[in-house]
């Protein structure tokens, strides 16, 4: 083994409460946890071989040459979807909630593993009365974040990606026993039902404290019948809260607030349809989500509005997620005929042709598509259309050169 130093992440997980179940309930619950490890560092970028089981946890350490400020906010982010997707299969009593400790610093590789501050750190955060009390105290989070304070001020406070300093407050994690106490910085994935939690000296002020509050408030009167004003607070306000957290790149908290509307009326409940399937398809959810839109287009959408083109151009994503390339294809043409400028149908659609082989029939839509962006003046929405034109770029490059244009070598 090479005995080199190098700094490292790490990034320590333990299971709540492993110790109570009984031995076959023991190993489906790390069963679930290493799958929910490896999925999470699937999607965060993270190579999956860093991952160490423990035990009842793992320890994950990646490369030294990783970009912190990008693989913690997608590792945290990650496990949190990981978690949800996991424990919706599992009964209550098999369903794991997970703490997870992120400190870095320099590490030494031994006969036994890994040694050095940092690791040493790692694990006594990971046992720290604050990070196992925030479970007790957050009955709905799956998942409480501890992070070091170094750690904190170095990446969480500077907001990277979907990371926000007012979600975290600062604790005192103490082992006596171990010689140990370090200030530190908490996370849960859901307040729901716990207590306000203090404002912090991470945050910016009072309007960080405010936020938090009105969080913890929201959704306190959500849950008990006591608060007459979250009882009688708009359906509407709720659905426009999930979308403001979705458009944060939160799904988890937007899904938990629309599962708090009772819609009123036939708008109100188009309203939750939309937002709920584009929160289900941000969580991986397609064939769920895919119910949703068809629903939703049984209400009466007409393909022709533009509420109506982009059911349409969802549910075509849904069933090519799905593997339903042929539904897909079907939607998205059904979508030109009725609304033959919708620059993203011509993009979505040339794309799956190109990967189904149709290169001729792909490269007519890129092309026609690729016209549309061109000709629509640069307006307020500048981005989308450089995502859209970056977009057809990419489609065409990807294509092969054809001999003759009118052949379709896939039929």
């Amino acid at each position: 083994m090479d005995a080199r130093s190098r700094r490292s992440l790490c990034a320590g997980m333990d299971i709540e409460g492993w110790s109570r179940r009984l031995v076959p309930e023991q190993i489906r619950a790390q069963q679930a946890l290493v799958t929910v490890a490896l999925a999470a560092c699937r999607e965060a970028g993270v190579p999956e071989e860093v991952v160490q089981s423990s035990g009842d946890g793992v320890l994950i350490m990646p490369p030294s040459d990783i970009d912190e400020s990008v693989v913690i906010p997608a590792l945290i982010a990650e496990l949190e979807v990981a978690l949800w997707q996991e424990n919706r299969l599992l009964a209550d009593g098999a369903r794991i909630r997970l703490r997870l400790a992120l400190t870095s610093g320099l590490v030494t590789p031994g006969p036994a593993g890994f040694s050095g501050t940092a690791v040493i750190d790692c694990f006594r955060l990971l046992d720290g009365p604050p990070v196992r009390a925030a479970l007790v105290d957050f009955p709905r989070a799956q998942l409480a974040v501890v992070v070091s304070d170094h750690l904190f001020h170095d990446v969480v406070r500077n907001g990277f990606r979907s990371l926000r300093a007012e979600d975290f407050w600062k604790v005192r994690s103490s082992l006596p026993g171990k010689g140990f106490s370090m200030d530190a910085w908490l996370y849960v994935s859901d307040r729901v039902g716990g207590p306000a939690v203090p404002p912090s000296s991470g945050s910016t002020g009072a309007s960080d404290a405010a936020r938090a509050a009105a969080r913890a408030d929201g959704a306190t009167g959500a849950v008990g019948d006591a608060d007459p004003a979250g009882a009688g607070a708009a359906p509407s306000g709720r659905v426009a809260e999930a979308r403001a957290l979705l458009a944060e790149a939160r799904p988890l908290d937007a899904m938990h607030r629309l599962d708090e509307v009772s819609p009123d009326g036939r708008e109100e409940w188009a309203a939750l349809l939309t937002v709920r399937a584009e929160t289900l398809m941000r969580l991986g959810e397609y064939g769920r989500a895919r119910l949703d839109l068809e629903e939703l287009l049984g209400l009466g959408c007409d393909p022709v509005s533009s509420a109506g083109a982009s059911t349409l151009l969802l549910l075509g994503r849904c069933h090519a997620a799905l593997g339903a390339e042929q539904e897909a294809r079907q939607t998205w043409m059904f979508l030109l005929e009725h609304q033959p400028s919708s620059v993203e149908a011509y993009l979505e659609l040339g794309g799956l042709e190109r990967r189904a082989g149709r290169y001729a029939t792909a490269q007519t839509l890129l092309v026609e598509g690729l016209r549309l962006v061109r000709k629509e003046p640069r307006g307020t929405d500048a981005v989308t259309a450089d995502r859209l034109l970056d977009g057809f770029l990419r489609e065409l490059a990807a294509l092969p050169v054809l001999d003759d244009p009118e052949d379709d070598t896939a039929g």
